[in-house]
């Protein structure tokens, strides 16, 4: 079930949720968190375009730049967040390696 709520809401949401069934409160009386973390925007630049062009073999490219864009983040501890078609938003979160090298490692990403 959480990992089905995460998958749904997203980390922060899937807490909440699992927060409210906890104390069987309504989601307006759980206080919220700060949390301090890297975000990152990117997406497929001239996708109308390309959609205009490929058709039904868009997808075959966003599935592979979505693939690279994954790996990518993984490998500089990121987390993807959501892919919204030709959208990606993605996260870092300090933990382990501290606030600084995470901003290295977000920002490395993107380059």
């Amino acid at each position: 079930l959480v990992s089905l709520l995460q998958t749904s809401f997203g980390e922060a949401g899937s807490k909440l949720v699992r927060a409210n069934i906890a104390t069987q409160k309504p989601a307006s009386s759980v206080p919220g968190q700060v949390v301090l973390a890297f975000f990152g925007f990117c997406d497929i630049r001239d996708f109308t375009s390309l959609t205009e062009a490929l058709q039904s073999q868009v997808v075959k490219l966003v599935n592979g730049i979505a693939q690279v864009v994954h790996e990518t983040v993984h490998q500089h501890h990121g987390g993807p967040n959501k892919s919204i078609g030709d959208a990606f938003f993605i996260v870092w979160k300090p933990s382990v390696l501290g606030v600084s090298e995470t901003a290295d490692h977000a920002l490395a990403a993107f380059i």
